[in-house]
């Protein structure tokens, strides 16, 4: 897949270390010293040669009608080369298990402007380190390793709980609202928006969250106070990263009490689901990103505008907050208080992590 090729398996063909260098930026992409993935098919005589390596069709289109360039495409095509660079490292030591970062890569966990990095490896005696790879001593228990694509790596629950040190706890607490969500309502996101949530589903959210993050909490030598802090609040609620962070804050600003994804009927009809609602005061809040305007445009932007005015007419009070107006939480409480000052008087006990 993706028609990854080691550098041996290139000389192999006949080519030369100048051929190979030469072929960088036309039809190679370069992964990881010695690891490259064929992009295109190349008509250049000293390049042809690598086209048997190609196939998978797919990835060759994708490049050769430039999809990988497209402003909607690039963070996951970073986010997707950083994966496959983690997958096919070819000098991984017997013992290693990826984690950190690295593990909620392959995990494929939603993360935020973390930048291409040495693969995250642990070992229980060994430490070294190299352009590539940042192998620390780390002990992992054995409950807490699991295999992805033939790779020793950390479980997504244990991962999502690394990613407190790694990547600090708003990292962290996302990623587990993410695990969460999948082990209790799956992976298809277009199922789960057609169908709607189970039932019931937040009273079995305490004991879900104690048979996924109890057991490696409980197995951690250090930060096992802040990682149950953290586990009991996550909720499976959260359909993205920026709502997770949306979430946080408001528990960091002590604001606990409430609802996500609430339908707003009127009668039989639903007019819109809110990510965030405090119901004694009718605060309601979106988390806007930029995908959905890039995919449905103006006929969403149209939609949108006539969904807040019905919910002003009923009485909300409506915030639309930006993605990058929850990523501080200072610059999330300075709105949310400007416009609804009245949610001063439900904060309780902040989070302190």
């Amino acid at each position: 897949m993706y028609n990854v090729v080691y550098f041996q398996d290139l000389r192999a063909t006949g080519a030369a270390t100048t051929d190979i260098k030469s072929a960088l930026g036309c039809c190679l992409l370069k992964l990881d010293r010695g690891v490259y993935s064929v992009i295109r098919r190349c008509k250049d005589s000293s390049h042809r040669r690598f086209v048997r390596f190609a196939i998978d069709e797919a990835w060759l289109v994708y490049h050769e009608t430039g999809r990988h360039r497209e402003r909607s495409q690039r963070r996951k095509y970073l986010e997707h080369l950083d994966r496959l660079r983690i997958l096919h490292y070819p000098r991984y030591r017997s013992g290693d298990v990826v984690w950190g970062p690295s593990a909620a890569k392959l995990h494929k966990l939603g993360l935020f402007d973390v930048p291409t990095q040495p693969v995250n490896v642990a070992h229980a005696v060994s430490s070294s380190r190299t352009g590539s790879l940042t192998r620390r001593r780390i002990s992992v228990h054995a409950e807490d390793i699991c295999e992805v694509e033939g790779i020793r790596v950390t479980t997504q629950a244990k991962t999502a709980l690394d990613l407190r040190m790694a990547l600090g706890p708003a990292a962290a607490f996302a990623a587990m609202e993410q695990v969460l969500r999948w082990s209790m309502i799956g992976f298809d996101e277009e199922a789960i928006f057609k169908t709607g949530y189970p039932p019931h589903i937040m009273s079995r959210v305490p004991d879900a969250v104690d048979g996924l993050f109890g057991p490696p909490i409980a197995r951690m030598a250090r930060g096992n106070q802040s990682a149950r802090k953290l586990a009991s609040l996550v909720t499976p609620l959260s359909e993205s990263y920026a709502e997770s962070r949306a979430s946080f804050n408001l528990h960091l600003l002590g604001l606990h009490d409430f609802v996500q994804q609430f339908d707003v009927k009127d009668g039989y009809r639903t007019i819109t689901r809110l990510d965030h609602l405090f119901e004694e005061s009718g605060v309601a809040l979106y988390i806007d990103g930029t995908q959905k305007y890039v995919d449905g445009g103006f006929a969403v932007m149209n939609k949108e505008s006539w969904q807040q005015n019905r919910l002003l007419s009923m009485g909300y009070k409506v915030l639309r907050f930006k993605f990058n107006e929850i990523l501080n939480v200072a610059t999330f409480s300075r709105k949310l208080f400007d416009q609804a000052p009245e949610l001063r008087q439900h904060c309780k006990k902040k989070l302190a992590l």
